[in-house]
């Protein structure tokens, strides 16, 4: 909580000091966000990653059958790891569903296979211009979990602890680590969350995306527990103060949507007949 309120007062401090409006940091990675849905669909964002990467993923049905297992089921919409459930086999995965069936609101679940790979990885990124062929910050954090196979890691898992490997890589790497951002998408601010088997192979481009987080991502360096105040205090200062440029170099809006709040309204509303048929449409539209 310390570390978040740092991080949004050095925010705030850093806009005031070039002139950009601190409000507009919603808009960073606008483009990628669903007006319909009124989210940044983990579906879409699953759509942009090259193939190569990517990790078989639909929107939920209970009459799918995974070929194998583990499988993930998850909140389209989510942050920090929270409502992922993950089933060993097919008993697991019904249970599941089950108990989801009887959850309010209009949230949708997308099943996804289990990645390959024997390292979780996650790469933050801070991109103040997509023309300049650079990103600003890049860190690289591992996901060390030595007690669960295939885990739900997040801050909130007490068997996961996240080390800063940034400096296992060279100024290269870290650029060709950017450029495969890059190639999913031109995000202002984004964590990518990846699993491969060793450094060689994660900057080889040998893994696949597990998710791509584009709101409110938290450069997940500063949970490493051998970081000092001094080095976390220094990190968030650079960082805000690239993502306070990045925020002043947005383009006006008349009407820019209202990404905040609709995030936060996500999934909250009980479920109405018109909105259960644009749950249909959206189903059908995923399938296509």
């Amino acid at each position: 909580m310390h570390i978040t309120i740092l991080i949004i007062l050095t925010f705030i401090a850093c806009c005031l000091r070039v002139g950009a409006a601190p409000w507009k940091f919603f808009q960073l990675n606008a483009r990628y966000f669903s007006k319909e849905q009124g989210i940044f669909s983990k579906l879409f964002i699953d759509g942009l990653i090259p193939d190569r990467w990517r990790l078989h993923q639909i929107l939920d049905d209970p009459k799918v059958s995974p070929g194998r297992y583990p499988v993930f089921l998850k909140p389209e919409w989510g942050q920090n790891a929270h409502g992922i459930h993950r089933a060993d086999n097919f008993d697991q995965l019904q249970r599941i569903r089950h108990n989801l069936q009887d959850a309010e609101g209009e949230q949708k679940y997308i099943l996804q296979e289990g990645a390959p790979g024997a390292r979780e990885f996650e790469i933050f990124s801070i991109d103040v211009s997509k023309h300049d062929g650079q990103h600003d910050v890049v860190t690289v954090t591992e996901a060390v979990n030595d007690t669960e196979a295939f885990p739900i890691n997040s801050k909130y898992n007490t068997n996961t602890r996240y080390v800063d490997i940034s400096t296992s890589f060279s100024k290269n790497d870290l650029s060709v680590l950017g450029e495969y951002l890059d190639e999913v998408g031109h995000f202002a601010i984004s964590r990518m969350s990846v699993r491969a088997d060793s450094l060689e192979d994660l900057v080889a481009g040998h893994f696949h995306v597990i998710e791509v987080n584009l709101f409110l991502p938290m450069p997940i360096n500063l949970l490493d527990s051998s970081y000092s105040w001094r080095v976390r205090i220094e990190f968030i200062g650079h960082a805000m103060m690239k993502l306070a440029l990045a925020t002043k170099a947005i383009k006006h809006e008349k009407k820019p949507p209202a990404i905040f709040t609709r995030m936060m309204l996500y999934g909250r509303r009980k479920s109405t007949p018109i909105r259960s048929i644009n749950k249909l449409v959206a189903r059908r539209t995923f399938f296509l």
